[in-house]
């Protein structure tokens, strides 16, 4: 039997489905539909957070002026570095407060996954939490985890499989996987394989997506309690804009 808090998810993405399937019948503009997929994916993931972490869309940073493209959905906490929010969602978010960004896609084709994985890698030539050791070796700590999110897909056959023929990539820019009707995946990094399962043939509508916020809560939850120290004045890099001849507090 279903749990109170399972039928609470797969009711919460159906309603949305179908809410963002309505209103993109007949709209003609794509930009405008990308916007209301977001929006419904928004409203499924947001009742899931815990306490210190909201939503946003914009652009990922890092200390060494790096910037992503474009991101559909970010998850960030402010518990370590607060992002510039240019309006209430809208921001720039330092590398280190993110734990999830998110490209979301009405029908998954081969084309919009390579879109997605375009996007997947600015993050990944982001660089957070670094460090200097002793011998003056820099070191960075993890990136967020890049989730490509679909309402549906133009293919029957496997999703990961797809997914693997169309990434040449040594390291998978996507590491979470999830196709409403079609599966969930997530990339392991310790035995570097695909892991998950494939819902096609499933009598339980919308699974996948009550699987995808299992781990999601997992994470966040642990997260509250495991966030590392980091000190985001770097961001300012407040020694470069004294004026000259003013000594800059050591604070």
């Amino acid at each position: 039997m279903a749990t109170k808090h399972f039928e609470y998810i797969a009711n919460k993405i159906a309603a949305a489905k179908h809410n963002a399937d309505s209103l993109c019948s007949n709209i003609g503009h794509r930009g405008m539909e990308g916007e209301i997929r977001e929006l419904a994916v928004r409203e499924c993931v947001e009742p899931f957070l815990t306490q210190s972490f909201s939503c946003g869309t914009g652009k990922v940073i890092d200390t060494y002026q790096s910037i992503s493209d474009q991101i559909d959905l970010v998850v960030y906490h402010r518990k370590v570095a607060p992002p510039i929010l240019i309006s209430k969602d809208l921001g720039l978010f330092p590398v280190e407060c993110v734990r999830y960004v998110f490209e979301i896609k009405s029908t998954l084709t081969a084309t919009e996954l390579k879109d997605a994985n375009k996007k997947f890698r600015s993050i990944r030539n982001l660089k957070s939490f670094p460090k200097v050791d002793a011998k003056g070796n820099k070191t960075n700590g993890g990136l967020p985890a890049t989730v490509l999110f679909a309402f549906g897909s133009d293919i029957d056959g496997s999703e990961v499989e797809r997914y693997m023929k169309h990434t040449k990539d040594d390291w998978p820019p996507c590491t979470v996987l999830c196709v409403i009707g079609k599966g969930y995946w997530v990339f392991d990094t310790p035995t570097q394989k695909w892991h998950g399962v494939d819902t096609s043939n499933s009598t339980i509508e919308n699974v996948e997506f009550s699987m995808f916020i299992t781990g999601f809560m997992n994470t966040l939850a642990a997260e509250e309690t495991s966030i590392r120290p980091f000190y985001p004045g770097a961001y300012v890099n407040s020694q470069e804009v004294y004026f000259k001849g003013v000594d800059a507090p050591d604070g």
